[in-house]
């Protein structure tokens, strides 16, 4: 990765107070990046809605269990204690955190409460990692309307709005983005109006029905959607949130992690359009599900997870960087499935693994068949579709 200034450089050096200049997206995602953190379960302070001075975490025994599992550890500890450090974010007070986990359910959800001395707060919700149960839950969210997580997000931001006083912004990373989106647009009307941003970070889109409501029409002037270039999380079935582009000096999926996105002075650095790989993965995945019903869509989500999961792999890089042994394995696990559902898992994961290596890595051969990337995922492809 290159030097380029970051969020993380922007929390660094960003003394200015709100009175001053106000609270702008770079400020959002060093706030939505700090609602990963896995509080100290010892700070009851932290549940209810006074909290505790951020400054209060800086606890060296706490980092490893609050950022030991993050992207990047030593990016977030750093950013956490840029924000204690800062004073432009002095005073500010974290509060109101939930955390569940639910197997049962299938919800996970996370959200924490920041409150500004200059009047504010910011609610942000935890979004997922980059395994491959993380990508199911986008897919998930991409399609169904209401997940779990989103109804405790509208619930939390209801609470929220009841026990703090003064304007209410929301914003989250990845899922977290979606989940502020929904909870600002489907809170009562009431906690609604106090809502000024509700900011969604790479944050997966909404089914048709949930855009074309009265809820998100009455939000839709208030939200702020930015996307790396490669976007695939965010532009998962996209239709009706506009959105800005942000460069990053990653590729591919990777440009998901906010580390890589490039901030100039005090905003990101913006570009026009996305790359073509992500509207190529994007375009493919949307055309496949929106053909179908939504139970078909939930059973060709489920068969691709299947598949992918059938590897034992935690995350796509590592079907990636071990493809000699993946592909067979996807192979076989896939040959139960009718003819559309293969062709379904197929075209989606020839399409993710495409845009994800070939930028980076556009001719990586099998030592025994000396074939291309693209030669080995079509070959596959053949096979699995006879």
């Amino acid at each position: 990765m290159s030097d380029s200034p970051n969020f993380l450089t922007y929390a660094q050096t960003a003394f200015d107070p709100f009175e001053e200049r106000p609270f702008c997206a770079v400020d959002s995602l060093v706030f939505a990046w700090l609602s990963y953190l896995r509080l100290p379960g010892d700070m009851a302070e932290l549940t209810n809605w006074q909290g505790l001075d951020v400054r209060e975490l800086l606890r060296a025994e706490c980092y490893q269990d609050m950022i030991g599992d993050l992207w990047d550890p030593e990016g977030s500890r750093a950013l956490l204690e840029a924000v204690a450090a800062s004073p432009r974010y002095r005073g500010v007070r974290v509060c109101g955190y939930r955390s569940v986990s639910d197997a049962e359910t299938t919800e996970q959800f996370a959200a924490m409460t920041f409150r500004f001395p200059a009047g504010f707060s910011y609610l942000a919700f935890r979004g997922t990692d980059s395994t491959i149960v993380g990508w199911k839950e986008d897919f998930n969210m991409a399609f169904r309307c209401p997940v779990p997580a989103q109804e405790s997000a509208a619930r939390y931001v209801d609470e929220a709005a009841d026990a703090i006083d003064g304007p209410l912004l929301c914003g989250g990373h990845s899922k977290g983005g979606n989940l502020a989106v929904y909870g600002a647009a489907m809170c009562p009307d009431v906690a609604r109006e106090r809502i000024e941003r509700a900011y969604s970070h790479d944050g997966p889109g909404f089914v048709e029905e949930f855009l074309s409501g009265n809820a998100f029409a009455d939000l839709s002037g208030r939200i702020d959607k930015t996307l790396p270039r490669s976007s695939i999380f965010g532009m998962m079935f996209e239709t009706q949130e506009d959105y800005a582009i942000v460069e990053s000096t990653e590729f591919s999926l990777l440009q998901h992690n906010p580390f890589s996105w490039v901030v100039d002075g005090r905003d990101f650095v913006y570009c026009e359009r996305l790359s073509a790989g992500a509207r190529y993965v994007d375009g493919s995945i949307r055309e496949m599900l929106l053909a179908v019903s939504p139970n078909e869509r939930e059973r060709f989500v489920d068969a691709l997870f299947s598949v992918l999961e059938a590897t034992g792999a935690e995350r796509f890089a590592d079907i990636a960087g071990n493809l000699r042994e993946s592909l067979p394995v996807m192979l076989q696990a896939a040959q139960g499935f009718d003819k559309d559902t293969r062709r379904f898992v197929s075209q989606t994961i020839v399409a993710i693994l495409k845009c994800a290596l070939l930028p980076k890595r556009p001719q990586i051969d099998m030592p025994a068949a000396g074939k291309s990337l693209a030669e080995q995922l079509e070959a596959w492809q053949s096979e699995l579709l006879r």
